[in-house]
C-alpha cells in the first residue's frame, strides 16, 4: 500500500507543520527542550545508588527492576519528542556548544570556589588564625591544583595528549615503550595523579636543550662572537645591553623576536627591532618593561638543541659575594667567560668564574678579538690566563682563543667542535641515566597504587594509618605554605615600586655619615649613591629569596618524608626544587649623575637636618631616575618570582597529588571490584616484567 493512505479512509493529512506560526514552532522547540533537559535531571537521580559524588543528595530506594521500568518509560518519552517535532516539520536545533567549554565553565566556577575558602576572604566570617590560615591556604591550593590541571588537559588538547607526544617520540629509544606501557595503564585504572609525572618525564626527553651562558664585560665583544658563531647579524653590536634581562637565542624556522613585558601582553617582533629592547641607548633603565627576550634563528648551530645565552654586563653580577650572585645567574649547562685578548683578567672575570664553579657549571675562558696578538704572543697570554687562574682559584681550566675576523674564524670553529659538542653529548647521556631512575621510581609508584587496590581497609594497621593522616595534614601545609608565598612575593615587588623615597633617604644618611669623617669630600658621592641604592634593594631581594630557598628546602623536606612513609622511592632530588631558583634578576640603577658636597654648614646644622636636606637635593638629581630604575625592576621581579613559585608548585603538586592518592587508597573504603582485579593482576604482571629491563636500572 503507498505511503499516506488509509485502507478505510483515502489518503492520510499532510503534516500540520503549516498549522503552526513561527512564534508557535520556536515555543514547542523550547517546550520539547526543555522537557529533555528535567528527563536528564531524573536519570542524574536514578543513577545515585553508583554516583561517586562525595555528598549524594538523593537516598536510593527503588528496586533494580523499578530502575529498569523508569528508564524504558524515560526512553519512550525521549522518541515521542522527535516525533512531536518530526511530525510539524520542524528540525531538531545540533549541538552547538563543545563539552570542553562547559567543562571549562563549571570548572572556573569550582576555581572561584575554592579561591573564597582562602583566609582573605574567610575573615569576613570571623578572624582567622595563623595556624587555621595556613590550612585554609592548603585546601584551597590543593583544590585549585587540581582544577588547574584538568583545565590545562582541557585547553590545551593534543598538545597535552600523552598518547601523542609518546607517538612523536616512537623512535627516541626504548624508555619510550615503558612509557607506553604506564601511559596504558595509568589510563585504564584511572591513575590521574601519575599524570603530572608522566608528563614531566616527557617533558625532559622531549628537551634537548644545552644552554650556554656567555658572560664578559660591556664591549668585550660577546655579541659579535655569537653573530659569528651562528652565522648571523641579528645582534646588535656595539650598544650598551640593558641590565639583567638575558637574551636567549635558539633555532626557528624564520627569524623572530618574541619580547614579554611586565605590564602588558608579550608579543613577537621582526628581527629588525631587537635593539629597541635589548639596548640601553633605546631601552633607558629598561622603560619598557621588558621581562624575557628570546630571539629565533634558523641556525644549523643550533638545530642539535643548542641554546645560547647573551648575559648583561659583569659589573654589577660578580660584585657581590659567590652565594648571593649565585642566584643572578641564568641556568646554563656551560658558563663562558669571555676576556679581551688585549686586557687581562679582572676580579669581575675571576668571580664569575669561582661563581660557575660553585654551581657546579663547567666554566671556559675565551680570549676574544685574538687576531690582535701574533702567533707567539697569543700562546703566551693563553699560558699565563691558565696560570692566573690556577693560582687565584686554584682552578685547571681550558682557555681558547677566538676571533670573528674571516682570517682567524678557524679558532673559533675548533673551540666549537673541540669543547662544546663533546660537553652536549655527555650532558645528554646524563640527561637520559636520570630520566631512567625517574620512570623506574613512577613505575613502582603505580604498581603499589594497583597493588594498593586490592587490599582492604583493615589490612593497614592503625599506627600506619596515623601516621598517613600525619603526613596529608603536611602536604596541605607544604600547599598553604606555597600559596602564602605567591603573596608574599607579590607584595615585595610591589613595595619595592614606591620606594624611591625611604631609598633616596637612606642613600642621603649614608652620604651625610661619610662626610661626618675627616678628609671627606664629595668626589665619591655619586659611587656611594648608587651603592646605597643597589644595596637596599638587594636587601630586600635577599630576604625574599632567602624565604624561597627556605621553602624549597621544606617543600622537598615534605615530600621525602611522605614518600619514606608510603615506602616509595619516587621523591624528588634535593636539587630539584633548588635548581628553579636561579635567574633572579638583578637590580641596576645605572650611572649617577650628581655634583654635590658637604654643605657649607654641615656641623652647624647637625646630622637630622643635613640629611633631610641632601635628601631633597637626591630627589630633584635622581628621583625620577630611582622610580623608573624601581618601576622596571618590580616588573622584573615581580615576572620572575610568579614563574618560580608556579614551576615550583607544578614540580611539588606533580609528586603530592601521587602521595595524597596512594594515601586516600591505603585509608579509604573504596575496594576495586572483582571484576577489575584480574585486570590489575595482569597489569602489575606486565610492569614486573619490564621492571628488569636495562633501560630503567
Amino acid at each position: 500500500m503507498p505511503f499516506g493512505w488509509c485502507a478505510d479512509q483515502g489518503p492520510m493529512p499532510e503534516p500540520s507543520a503549516n498549522l503552526l506560526n513561527s512564534n508557535h514552532k520556536r515555543r514547542l522547540s523550547v517546550s520539547c527542550r526543555h522537557i529533555d533537559k528535567l528527563l536528564a535531571e531524573m536519570e542524574s537521580a536514578l543513577s545515585v545508588s553508583t554516583s561517586k559524588l562525595a555528598f549524594p543528595q538523593y537516598a536510593p530506594d527503588l528496586s533494580p527492576a523499578q530502575r529498569r521500568v523508569i528508564e524504558d518509560y524515560i526512553r519512550r518519552i525521549r522518541a515521542q519528542l522527535v516525533r512531536v517535532l518530526d511530525g510539524q516539520g520542524m528540525e531538531r536545533p545540533p549541538a552547538d556548544i563543545p563539552v570542553s567549554r562547559a567543562l571549562h565553565v563549571n570548572l572556573t566556577f569550582v576555581d572561584i570556589a575554592a579561591e573564597e575558602l582562602k583566609p582573605e576572604y574567610m575573615s569576613g566570617y570571623g578572624q582567622v588564625p595563623q595556624a587555621a590560615a595556613v590550612e585554609l591556604n592548603g585546601i584551597a591550593g590543593e583544590l585549585q591544583g587540581l582544577v588547574k590541571q584538568l583545565d590545562q588537559y582541557l585547553t590545551r588538547g593534543s598538545g597535552e595528549n600523552l598518547q601523542e607526544r609518546l607517538q612523536r617520540l616512537e623512535q627516541s629509544g626504548d624508555e619510550v615503550s615503558l612509557l607506553k606501557r604506564l601511559e596504558s595503564v595509568i589510563g585504564e585504572h584511572g591513575l590521574v595523579e601519575f599524570r603530572s609525572s608522566l608528563s614531566m618525564i616527557l617533558d625532559r626527553l622531549e628537551d634537548n636543550s644545552f644552554e650556554i651562558a656567555i658572560f664578559g664585560r660591556v664591549s668585550s665583544g660577546k655579541s659579535s662572537l655569537l653573530n659569528a658563531i651562528l652565522g648571523t647579524d641579528a645582534l646588535p653590536v656595539g650598544v650598551t645591553p640593558i641590565t639583567a634581562v638575558p637574551t636567549r637565542l635558539l633555532y626557528g624556522d624564520s627569524p623572530a623576536v618574541h619580547v614579554w613585558f611586565g605590564n602588558r601582553t608579550g608579543e613577537q617582533f621582526d628581527i629588525s627591532q631587537l635593539p629597541q629592547f635589548v639596548a640601553e641607548q633605546m631601552n633607558r633603565g629598561n622603560e619598557k618593561h621588558v621581562t624575557r627576550i628570546v630571539v629565533q634563528i634558523p641556525s644549523p648551530r643550533l638545530r642539535e638543541g643548542i641554546v645560547f645565552v647573551d648575559t648583561p654586563g659583569l659589573g654589577s653580577l660578580a660584585t657581590r659575594g659567590a652565594a648571593e650572585t649565585l642566584a643572578y645567574l641564568p641556568r646554563c649547562d656551560l658558563g663562558v667567560v669571555l676576556v679581551d685578548a688585549g686586557s687581562t683578567l679582572t676580579p669581575d672575570d675571576l668571580a664569575t668564574i669561582q661563581i660557575l664553579y660553585d654551581a657546579a657549571i663547567p666554566a671556559n675562558v675565551l680570549l676574544s678579538k685574538a687576531d690582535v696578538l701574533a702567533l707567539e704572543d697569543r700562546s703566551r697570554v693563553i699560558a699565563y690566563v691558565k696560570d692566573h687562574i690556577k693560582e687565584e682559584l686554584n682552578l685547571d681550566l681550558a682557555v681558547h682563543a677566538v676571533s670573528v675576523i674571516a682570517g682567524s674564524r678557524d679558532l673559533l670553529e675548533h673551540w666549537f667542535d673541540q669543547d662544546i659538542a663533546p660537553l652536549y653529548s655527555q650532558r645528554q647521556d646524563l640527561k637520559l641515566r636520570s630520566i631512567r631512575r625517574k620512570l623506574g621510581a613512577l613505575q613502582q609508584s603505580v604498581e603499589m597504587a594497583l597493588r594498593t587496590r586490592l587490599r582492604r581497609k583493615d589490612q593497614v594497621s592503625p599506627k600506619k594509618v596515623e601516621q598517613l593522616r600525619v603526613i596529608e595534614s603536611e602536604l596541605r601545609q607544604a600547599s598553604g605554605r606555597l600559596e602564602e608565598m605567591k603573596k608574599l612575593a607579590r607584595g615585595a615587588a610591589n613595595q619595592l615600586e614606591y620606594s624611591t623615597r625611604p631609598i633616596l633617604r637612606l642613600a642621603g644618611a649614608t652620604l651625610v655619615e661619610s662626610w661626618s669623617k675627616p678628609g671627606a669630600t664629595g668626589e665619591a658621592a655619586p659611587m656611594m649613591v648608587r651603592n646605597a641604592v643597589t644595596w637596599q634593594v638587594q636587601e630586600q631581594t635577599e630576604a625574599l629569596r632567602r624565604r624561597m630557598d627556605a621553602l624549597a628546602h621544606k617543600l622537598h623536606e615534605t615530600l621525602a618524608a611522605a614518600a619514606q612513609v608510603l615506602e616509595v622511592e619516587d621523591v624528588p632530588g634535593k636539587q630539584e626544587f633548588f635548581a628553579l631558583l636561579r635567574e633572579m634578576p638583578a637590580f641596576d640603577l645605572g650611572p649617577v649623575d650628581i655634583q654635590m658636597r658637604p654643605p657649607f654648614l654641615f656641623r652647624l646644622l647637625g646630622r637630622n637636618l643635613s640629611r633631610s636636606r641632601v635628601t631633597k637635593r637626591l630627589a630633584g638629581m635622581i628621583g625620577s631616575q630611582v622610580t623608573t630604575s624601581l618601576s622596571a625592576y618590580h616588573a622584573l621581579l615581580y615576572d620572575w618570582s610568579d614563574r618560580t613559585l608556579t614551576q615550583i608548585q607544578r614540580r611539588f603538586e606533580a609528586y603530592a597529588n601521587s602521595y595524597r592518592a596512594q594515601i586516600e587508597s591505603l585509608v579509604g573504603d573504596r575496594v576495586s571490584p572483582v571484576a577489575q582485579e584480574d585486570a590489575i593482576r595482569r597489569d602489575l604482571e606486565g610492569l614486573k616484567s619490564a621492571r628488569s629491563a636495562p633501560t630503567v636500572a
